[in-house]
């Protein structure tokens, strides 16, 4: 539809653009290198017509922790490698134009790809991503990197050996990755074997997954959703979640999410899961000691889930 304010609407030197789109007092960065979208490192980046060309050199023009937003516009295309791409200044939010596959686009083309966040309270929102490579070990690697949120965005594998192992893959210093959310994402995995959506390896409190819909063809004995292994996480919330998975008959570990901590706190919700894995039942490890309520799991595609683990009935 038309409008007289193709660059957004001015409210104190900020433009202000529609839809899920946070307005700040910080410093707004536009990336683009779509054909035809002018984007280069040389332009200001400071309007839709003069954009940067890549995501990082944005980051780079940020100032820690004064609210800076980057939108990166549809039909933006740019290659995942170990190093393109580093999240490392503070508080800043990337957030993607547009919808479906005109969403801004990143290819991973190596098993090291991956894009590192090591810096607080940033966020990265609605944007595709694609793992062109065998086993990408992580799309996401947080550090050093308090109250990071990853939300609105797909992950999709092109074939069964061109894929991603894990999303989101935290270091293992201990709470250095507090305060981690992952929500509404889209997950398509097409490998036989592969590793859980998130995978914990340090100490984490006030961890957040809710809303996110993961699909996979993998049929390795693994918790598929979460694993923590030894790690142990306070005040965890796990929401709303779906998990469809071939997985293994007989799993001796919980299908959804495993581990081995016994002093966790928190709650796991509403989550519904799917899989092959009948025989042991196991909706998470049950050692872990999460709180858990209405959670459903089911071994046929086209029967309703049942209650797992089974409804406390007090005396």
């Amino acid at each position: 539809m038309p409008t007289n304010f193709p660059n957004g609407i001015a409210s104190y030197g900020v433009p202000v653009l529609p839809g899920d789109n946070p307005i700040t007092t910080g410093s707004v960065f536009f990336v683009c290198n779509r054909t035809g979208a002018n984007g280069s490192d040389g332009n200001s980046g400071k309007t839709p017509s003069e954009p940067f060309a890549t995501v990082d050199y944005a980051i780079g023009q940020c100032t820690p922790s004064a609210g800076d937003v980057i939108y990166v516009l549809p039909g933006h295309a740019e290659t995942v490698t170990a190093t393109s791409i580093a999240l490392d200044v503070a508080g800043v939010r990337i957030i993607g134009l547009g919808s479906g596959r005109s969403r801004p686009t990143f290819t991973y083309g190596a098993a090291a790809a991956t894009i590192t966040v090591s810096a607080a309270g940033c966020r990265w929102s609605n944007c595709h991503f694609i793992a062109n490579f065998l086993n990408v070990a992580a799309a996401f690697t947080i550090g050093a990197a308090k109250d990071f949120q990853l939300d609105s965005s797909s992950f999709i594998d092109t074939s069964s050996t061109l894929n991603f192992l894990s999303i989101v893959v935290t270091g293992a210093t201990a709470n250095a990755a507090d305060g981690l959310s992952v929500i509404g994402n889209y997950v398509l995995g097409l490998a036989a074997t592969d590793g859980a959506f998130i995978s914990i390896l340090g100490n984490t409190d006030r961890f957040l997954a809710a809303d996110n819909f993961v699909d996979k063809a993998a049929t390795n004995d693994a918790g598929h959703f979460l694993t923590q292994a030894a790690l142990v996480m306070k005040g965890a919330r796990v929401y709303r979640n779906t998990l469809n998975v071939v997985g293994s008959t007989g799993a001796a570990v919980g299908v959804f999410a495993t581990g081995s901590s016994t002093t966790n706190t928190g709650v796991f919700a509403y989550n519904l899961t799917t899989s092959l894995d009948t025989t042991s039942a196991l909706f998470i490890t049950a050692a872990l000691n999460y709180a858990v309520h209405e959670n459903y799991m089911s071994g046929v595609v086209a029967a309703s889930g049942t209650l797992f683990p089974a409804a406390d009935n007090p005396a």
